[in-house]
This record gives structure tokens, sequence and C-alpha cells, in this order.
């Protein structure tokens, strides 16, 4: 195992061109994320493979499942897991698919290593954009229908690409978000407001909703890296209006689909944040575990 540091060079973004294949395999995504940590630094396994790690007030985060084939991931977990205590990391940290979790915590109880119970689990829907009818036909979709009519015919409504909107106007939407959301979630504004910013490098879609005359939503996200799925990364809303979030979501299945993706993966949930979700019907749902490991 090698590491990089500092992360922002090429080798680094040729190994997420060509290895990635999660959500959060986005380069760009690393480095905004990297904001809220003390250092960004990048273990790299036989030369072409890697995780996207962290270190934070003596911890080390493992950040997402590693940039390499599935069959890899366990070995290149329990090398960064023994280099992290070799280098005096306090413990680690890791949000990583449920079945990598179950090897992890099977394999870490005959290295001298204990895994604590997860702090959470997050379940993260998945859409067939081949399925998903813009029209919302049928029984199941009567209360959403009636929501995007009723959105159409009592507001204008205009879709706004980033460049047209001021980088304060977006701020000011994460703001109101902020403080009216209610739930479970988690946030860390600078990771939001990281690429803002940086004028959203990285992603390859940003839509401002704007609803008479003034911005309350926004969307966006990126293609996954070798695949034809797209991660909706960003999809918030300021509240200010009753069904906002249903109409929001129906914009982006609905832009997704007319732009040809083929799946559509809309982040991490809590239980909370599911009910929501299942709305518009997931073909599919998987989990993360977010937990820590500590020497025995």
């Amino acid at each position: 195992m090698k590491v990089i540091k500092p992360v922002n060079n090429a080798a680094v973004k040729r190994i997420f061109e060509l290895q990635g294949w999660e959500t959060e395999h986005n380069f760009y995504h690393y480095m905004n994320t990297g904001v809220s940590h003390e250092s960004c630094f990048f273990p790299v396994f036989e030369g072409k493979y890697g995780i996207m790690a962290f270190e934070n007030k003596g911890v080390m985060w493992c950040y997402t499942d590693s940039l390499a084939p599935k069959n890899k991931a366990l070995k290149f977990f329990m090398e960064f897991l023994e280099w992290a205590f070799e280098q005096g990391a306090k413990k680690v940290r890791a949000e990583i698919r449920e079945e990598l979790w179950k090897a992890v915590v099977k394999n870490v109880k005959t290295g001298g290593y204990r895994a604590i119970k997860p702090s959470y689990v997050y379940s993260w829907p998945v859409y067939d954009l081949k399925a998903w009818d813009p029209n919302l036909s049928g029984a199941a979709f009567k209360k959403l229908r009636n929501i995007r009519n009723r959105f159409q015919q009592n507001y204008k409504i205009n879709i706004l690409g980033r460049e047209e909107t001021s980088k304060n106007d977006i701020l000011r939407v994460f703001k109101r978000w902020e403080e009216r959301r209610k739930g479970d979630d988690k946030t860390h504004m600078e990771c939001y407001k990281a690429p803002v910013k940086n004028g959203f490098v990285g992603y390859d879609s940003v839509r401002l909703i704007e609803i008479d005359g003034r911005i309350c939503a926004i969307n966006g996200g990126w293609k996954i890296p070798n695949s034809n799925i797209f991660y909706s990364q960003l999809g918030l809303h300021d509240y200010s209006m009753p069904n906002l979030g249903d109409f929001c979501y129906i914009e982006d299945l609905t832009f997704l689909k007319e732009s040809g993706y083929e799946f559509a993966n809309f982040g991490g949930s809590t239980p909370a944040m599911m009910v929501f979700k299942n709305k518009f019907f997931p073909t599919y749902v998987y989990k993360t575990i977010e937990f820590s490991i500590v020497k025995k």
C-alpha cells in the first residue's frame, strides 16, 4: 500500500476515472467533502486501486467502498485498517456497503480489533428510469399527479441552469433548507457550500427551480463512473410551500429519464427520509453502514 498526499493530482484522478463504480466515486466530490476534515489522503493498492480516506482529530476514515473490484474490497480494507493503527489512529471509521461491512466485522474478530455497533444505517433507493412514467398515469400516482398539476397551474415555474443564477442565491436556498428541514438526517454544510464556491465542478447536471420569480430548490448530481446510473446527490428545497419536495422529485426523475440515464440513485437515507422516497416506488434499495473499529 502506498499513500498519496496531497490528493489533488492527475494520478489520483485517473484512478477515479478507471476504477470508479460507486455513487461517491467522484474526484471533485472527494475534494469537496475533504474541506470538513483535517486532511485527505489516498491509499493506493497494486498501483491502480484506491480508497477515499480522511483524517480528522486522530480518527481515520474510509469513505465508501474502495475504487476496486468488489472481490478485492475486503483485502484492501484490512490493509488500510492495519496501516491506520500503525500510524497511531485512535480509531477507524467507515461507511461501506452492507455486504462489505459483514465481511469486515467477521474478519476483525481474529485480527486484534473490535467493530463497534453501527452509528447509522442508510438506505439507498434506486429507480429504473425505463419504468418511470413522466405522465404519472394510474391510481398509484394519483396524489403525485395532482401535486404536479397544481404546481403547473398555479405557479410560474422556470428551470434554470447554474450559470443563470448567482452563487449567493444558491447559498440562500441552502441556508433556508438547513433552518427549516425536519427529520433525523445529518448535514455537513461545508460539504454543500464547497461545490457552489467551486462552480459545481464534477457535477454533470445542476438545475435551480424558480417559482414565481424566487429560487426555492435545487437538483443536481453526476453520472456514476463506468455506468449509466445518475447519482442525484443534491436535491433540496426551502420548504416554502406544501409538497414542494414532491414536485422536485418529479422534475428530477423526469429530467433524468429524458436525458437517457438507465437508473437514478437518490442517495443514502434515514428511515424518515425513506418514507418520502418510497412514494416514488424505487426498483430496489441497498444499505450502507457507518461504524467504527478500535483495537481490543
